[in-house]
Parts: C-alpha cells; structure tokens; sequence
C-alpha cells in the first residue's frame, strides 16, 4: 500500500470527517460520515490526478461561524465552474458537494489548528506547482 506524501484531516464533529491525502501523482479526497440523523457529508473518495489540476487555491476565513471566505483548499481542475466563494455563497451548496468540486474543508477548532491547516495546504500546493513546472520543463519523450 503506498503511503501519501501529505495529509490534512479535518473533522466536521465527532461523526463526520474529510481528508487529502497527496501522492506522488494525484490527490485522493475522502469524506465519511457516521452519523445516521446529522450526516454532512457522504462516504465518498474522489482521485484527482496532479496532470488534471489547474490551479491551486488555499483560502481562510478566520474562525468566526460567519466568516465572508470559506477554510479551504480547492484544487481547480479542467471544467470547474465555481471559486470556493461561489460555493460559499449558495445556499443550495452542501458541504457534502465539496468533494465534488476539489475542496477540502478545513473545519479548525482553533486558531492554532487553523494556521497548521493552512501550513500543511501550502506544502502541498508548492509541492504541486512544483511537478507541474516539472512536467513543463522536461523534454518530450520519444
């Protein structure tokens, strides 16, 4: 079994959790809910392939419950449509669709927690943007 690079585990409640964990060549998103009366999100994972990845955006809103920007990071790949805002914003948006979407949420309990979420979402963006600019660099194959 291979081990990821990274991982960011953030824990909606005792019953629901998210996780990225970042490989050499993809990110594998996962959430999982045991809760049977307040699921947030659904048993899912969702591999995102580094090539796919467009962009990386890493975005804090701070730890009020209102805050105007979600706790995320949001790996954009070909075909997105919406900015993690958007998401925010739409009230018909779960948090269950995030996977959906290329976001892991956060979900800080504290101010300490969220700067090493935000810590550990940099090193895994540097480390993205680096094997992109890798692949871009390295001469075409035969």
């Amino acid at each position: 079994m291979e081990t990821p690079l990274l991982v960011l585990e953030a824990h909606y409640n005792k019953k629901n959790s998210s996780r990225c964990a970042l490989y050499p060549d993809r990110v594998v998103l996962s959430t999982q809910s045991t809760s049977r009366l307040m699921a947030i999100y659904a048993n899912r994972t969702r591999e995102i392939p580094l090539a796919d990845i467009e962009k990386v955006v890493i975005s804090s809103g701070g730890m009020g419950f209102f805050s105007r920007h979600p706790n995320a990071i949001h790996f954009i790949v070909k075909g997105s449509r919406r900015t993690l805002d958007d998401m925010l914003r739409d009230p018909k948006f779960h948090s269950s669709d995030y996977i959906d979407e290329g976001v892991q949420q956060f979900c800080p309990h504290s101010q300490q927690e969220l700067t090493a979420q935000i810590a550990l979402a940099s090193r895994i963006k540097d480390y993205i943007e680096q094997e992109k600019n890798r692949d871009r660099l390295s001469p075409a194959g035969p």
